[in-house]
Order: C-alpha cells, then sequence, then structure tokens
C-alpha cells in the first residue's frame, strides 16, 4: 500500500514574531508627564502592524514606569498592557479591538481601572451598539475609539517617536511622518 503524506512546514503552523523596539519621548500635556521610555515589542505574523502601532499609542495615552506591555509568552486572557499596584493587585488593564462582553466584565472584576481602544473604524459601531448598554454599567471602564489608519507609516523595527499629548489628541512624529491620532470616549 502506497500512502502519500502532504508535509506542512513548522513555518505556517508556528506565528513568526519579529521584534521591534521603540523609543518614545513623551510630553503629555493633559497629565504634566514628560518622560522617555524604551519599548520592546514582540509583533506576531498572525497580527496586523496596526495592532502592533495600537500598542505603543494604548502605551503612550497611559505611560508610567510601572505599565507593562504584553510579551508573546502572556496568555491570550491577559491583556495587551497591564500595571500593578504596589499591592500587586491589578491596577490598570488595557485591551485593544473589540473584545467580547465577557473578557470586559472579567477585566472589570479583576481591575480597577479598565480601558479598551477600538480602533477598526468599521468594526467600531456594529461592536459598540452592539454592546453599549451592557458596558455601561461598569464603573471602571473607559471605551475609546480611536483613529488609527495611518499608524502602519510609523511601523519600523527600530523606531524613535517624539509624542505629545494634548486635549486627548495625539501627535507622533518619527522624522518623516507626522501623524494626529484622534480618540473619542464612547463610555
Amino acid at each position: 500500500m502506497n500512502s502519500t503524506f502532504s508535509t506542512t512546514t513548522v513555518s505556517t503552523l508556528i506565528p513568526v514574531t519579529t521584534v521591534c523596539k521603540a523609543r518614545l519621548s513623551i510630553a503629555d500635556i493633559d497629565r504634566h508627564y514628560y518622560q522617555s521610555h524604551q519599548l520592546t515589542l514582540a509583533h506576531l505574523s498572525t497580527e496586523t502592524i496596526r495592532k502592533n502601532m495600537m500598542r505603543i499609542v494604548a502605551y503612550i495615552y497611559s505611560a508610567n514606569d510601572k505599565l507593562t506591555v504584553r510579551n508573546q509568552k502572556w496568555h491570550n486572557d491577559q491583556p495587551e498592557l497591564l500595571e500593578h499596584s504596589a499591592d500587586n493587585q491589578i491596577k490598570l488593564w488595557i485591551d485593544l479591538g473589540q473584545p467580547d462582553f465577557k473578557r470586559i466584565k472579567k477585566a472589570c472584576k479583576l481591575s480597577k481601572r479598565v480601558i479598551v481602544y477600538s480602533y477598526n473604524q468599521n468594526r467600531t459601531s456594529d461592536w459598540w451598539m452592539k454592546n453599549k448598554d451592557r458596558l455601561n454599567r461598569f464603573k471602571n471602564l473607559e471605551v475609546y475609539s480611536v483613529n488609527a489608519n495611518e499608524l502602519e507609516k510609523l511601523n519600523n523595527k527600530r523606531m524613535s517617536l517624539n509624542c505629545v499629548l494634548q486635549d486627548g489628541d495625539l501627535q507622533i512624529t518619527d522624522g518623516a511622518n507626522n501623524l494626529l491620532i484622534e480618540r473619542e470616549r464612547l463610555i
């Protein structure tokens, strides 16, 4: 009996990881926060460039020395960004995209503050209409719609970004590009 086996390379089964480094110079006029940060991000081949860049944007909006960015070793039930308090309680849980209601409910139970940045304009309105009544009950939840259409222009394996936050809007420059990232608070 002659059998033919289909072979699949390992690279199609396991997502490829690209390491990106970002040096951020942050001037947050709204919070009076002026610091520089070095981030190392693991960008999986299964994720969009926009999502990886949104991790940076979310970091900039809440930047502090205790905020950590998700790495590929975290489980899918973990947030994209996380901050612990001095007593090791979850102080801040940040998610990206359109998480399901159960995930947000869990985050609101575990964390003092939860932020969701929805950045896909086409999906945000449908997701928001479906979930807004249930989400409005969580007092520790903030949901933002972010205009992230041009973020890919900043993508590079080594980024040096100057970031200015004022009145909730974020201006990011990398020397060649100057982007204005606007966010709208939904709740």
